[in-house]
């Protein structure tokens, strides 16, 4: 089995490199837009975490291992250091690998998630409801989102889950490792740092106005751990930043590494 994680690449090698990170059941494919349009100052990789996308399946779904990936996924790739940028889950992972590997990281983006506990229960009815699908007797991804109606109403919410579900061997299946996320929801979903950890690199976190991820009330949490981090609004977008509004996200996203 290959344990470097799967990544796609865009840009030259002549630039400076930027590290994107999905969140919970995305993959490297939720960045591609934003990448295309960092190429002309940056050398972008959109990577797939431990148990999502093309990368590998492992019952640990640790924050720690995720960090321990990327670590293994740069020196694979003799990258030095980079700038990461990490939505939600891949906020997370970003935030802890920058505390404790700062060698590594030039700048820290971290898109509307906070150093905080979160209620695990957020996703659990998601996770089962995945989980609930009788996969061989569905056809399609249609017959999926039929299944799916009752339990996410939000059809946009549904089309993002289904790009999981894979059905070019015939018969339907999750790309995914499911049951390992499901089962580690309650350590994903709590602060990844410790008390001392600390980044002192530029640092920006970027929240949607409409989100309740980050709310002003986090703001002291956030600058506990990155003191000299900056928090930017993106108004009237909610908790997918990067995808809600492209275009101010990546206006953003080039106005801090540049």
């Amino acid at each position: 089995m290959n344990q470097i994680l799967y990544h796609e690449e865009f840009g030259s090698s002549v630039n400076p490199p930027l590290v994107c990170l999905h969140g919970l059941l995305g993959s490297s494919r939720n960045w591609r837009s934003v990448a295309r349009a960092m190429v002309e100052h940056h050398h972008v990789f959109t990577l797939d975490l431990r148990n999502h996308g093309q990368s590998f399946h492992s019952e640990d779904a640790s924050i720690e291992s995720m960090v321990k990936d990327l670590l293994q996924w740069m020196d694979f790739h003799k990258l030095e250091r980079s700038h990461f940028c990490g939505h939600s889950l891949g906020g997370k992972v970003v935030m802890k690998m920058a505390c404790t590997d700062a060698d590594r990281v030039d700048s820290l983006i971290v898109g509307d998630i906070a150093p905080r506990d979160y209620p695990e229960g957020h996703h659990i009815p998601t996770l089962d409801a995945l989980l609930s699908l009788n996969l061989r007797a569905l056809k399609s991804r249609k017959d999926a989102d039929v299944k799916l109606t009752e339990r996410i109403t939000s059809w946009a919410f549904r089309q993002f889950l289904l790009t999981n579900l894979d059905f070019t061997e015939g018969q339907g299946r999750w790309i995914p490792n499911l049951q390992a996320l499901r089962s580690s929801i309650s350590l994903l979903s709590q602060n990844p740092l410790k008390s001392k950890d600390r980044y002192d690199g530029p640092c920006l976190f970027i929240r949607g106005g409409k989100s309740g991820y980050v709310r002003t009330e986090h703001f002291d949490e956030i600058y506990q751990f990155f003191p000299n981090g900056s928090i930017q609004t993106m108004d009237g977008v909610g908790h997918d930043v990067h995808v809600e509004n492209r275009a101010l996200f990546v206006n953003i996203l080039q106005s801090f590494l540049t």
